[in-house]
């Protein structure tokens, strides 16, 4: 077996069709990686984005149906293409919706404003979740932060003092700690503290068994999930209202679907390099949310690639609105947008953390009750297609929102 091989049966024992990013394993299935498998599986998939995915500077799409592309000639491709493997979408994460108009959304429930109201009515009093939404709010209000630095900000430093608050607050021989304790000396020792403009570019996961474990329930665990997603919410209500607007634009809806379609068709041959290299399709499975194999990666006959439609309600989620954001801050409005704005807000995108988030690192153990779990430390993950993707979308989406009028 060659060291890329193992590898990938390495990564495969915890990320895969079933268990699909690290985020996941921590906060849905409770089975974080050891922070070693963490930091190898990391590095291999980055390694395999650089490797896999087309280069911003690949040429336009040459396919018979976008040589000369139109609006209609476009959707019409791309919806062929999604409904073959509506199913194998589905399965990671696509809507499954029965038409393509249905993809362009933008959740005005993302905002700032209307995830830290959620937040604030769903958390209970004195939990794990409870102490960070406070921490977070107190922040906003001393530096006059948005509420997603302030989240990111408190994160970091829960994340690099985690052992030392531990420590601090250690129960009893034969007793469990439990996180809301954690928490909660996190939440006062905050109070007397300055919190850096920048936090630490890297902050090692902990891995299951180091220092005494800290626990909690499913349930708080799931509350303290949603709350640090606050990180990842950096848009405010008027920039998805906006957003709205942007994305029921046809003329921007055939530019989204269009680099799709350029990043599935110039991603292609490197892809098949890449399965034939490991000899499994298997190795594409990091690929999913840009597309998906309509043999459901079980074939040895090769890959077929179609583009897999959550991409571009990610897109509408997560992107347009820092389009939103740049033609606001220029006083401009929707029917205003330009390729410049669109280049503006796709960099804007990156600098306001949408392709990062650091999460709690859980793990439910034997020794445990059933619906207790391990808090070990936390983990700042970071797409590993956010560098490729990001200059792809910034070099093309702007290009196909120029031709497609």
């Amino acid at each position: 077996m060659t060291p890329e091989r193992r590898s990938l049966d390495i990564y495969l024992q915890s990320v895969n069709e079933q268990i699909q990013t690290t985020k996941m394993s921590s906060e849905l299935w409770f089975r974080s990686p050891p922070r070693h498998q963490i930091r190898a599986n990391d590095q291999f998939v980055r390694v395999l984005m650089s490797g896999g995915l087309a280069p911003a500077a690949s040429p336009p799409i040459s396919v018979a149906e976008l040589a000369e592309p139109c609006p209609s000639a476009v959707r019409s491709a791309y919806w062929v293409q999604a409904t073959r493997t509506r199913d194998v979408a589905v399965h990671f994460g696509a809507a499954g919706h029965t038409y393509l108009h249905e993809y362009f959304t933008a959740d005005a429930g993302r905002s700032r404003e209307a995830a830290r109201a959620r937040a604030r009515r769903t958390v209970a009093p004195s939990t794990p979740a409870d102490y960070l939404l406070r921490s977070i709010d107190r922040l906003t209000a001393a530096t006059g932060a948005d509420p997603a630095e302030s989240c990111r900000k408190n994160m970091r430093i829960l994340a690099r003092d985690w052992p030392r608050l531990v420590r601090s607050c250690q129960a009893p021989p034969d007793s469990a700690l439990p996180a809301s304790r954690v928490l909660r000396e996190f939440y006062r020792s905050a109070a007397t503290e300055n919190p850096p403009g920048h936090g630490p570019k890297h902050t090692p996961p902990s891995s299951p068994g180091d220092g005494p474990p800290v626990l909690l329930t499913e349930a708080e665990a799931r509350e303290m999930a949603t709350s640090y997603m606050l990180g990842r919410l950096p848009f405010t209500a008027q920039e998805y209202r906006m957003a709205a607007e942007l994305v029921a634009m046809p003329r921007l809806q055939s530019a989204l679907l269009a680099v799709q379609l350029q990043l599935t068709a110039s991603s292609a041959e490197p892809l098949a390099r890449l399965v034939a290299g490991f000899g499994t399709p298997r190795v594409l499975l990091p690929f999913t949310e840009a597309f998906v194999d309509r043999f459901d990666y079980s074939s040895s006959a090769g890959i077929d690639l179609s583009p897999n439609p959550k991409l571009i309600t990610v897109l509408c989620n997560n992107v347009v609105p820092a389009i939103a954001g740049e033609l606001l801050r220029k006083k401009a409005q929707a029917p205003d947008l330009d390729s410049d704005s669109i280049r503006a807000g796709v960099i804007a995108a990156r600098r306001r953390h949408i392709y990062e988030i650091m999460i709690a690192l859980f793990n439910r153990a034997d020794t445990l009750p059933p619906d207790m779990v391990a808090l070990s430390g936390f983990n700042r993950r970071v797409c590993p297609a956010a560098v490729p993707f990001s200059a792809f979308l910034e070099e093309w989406l702007p290009y196909y929102f120029e031709r497609l009028s």
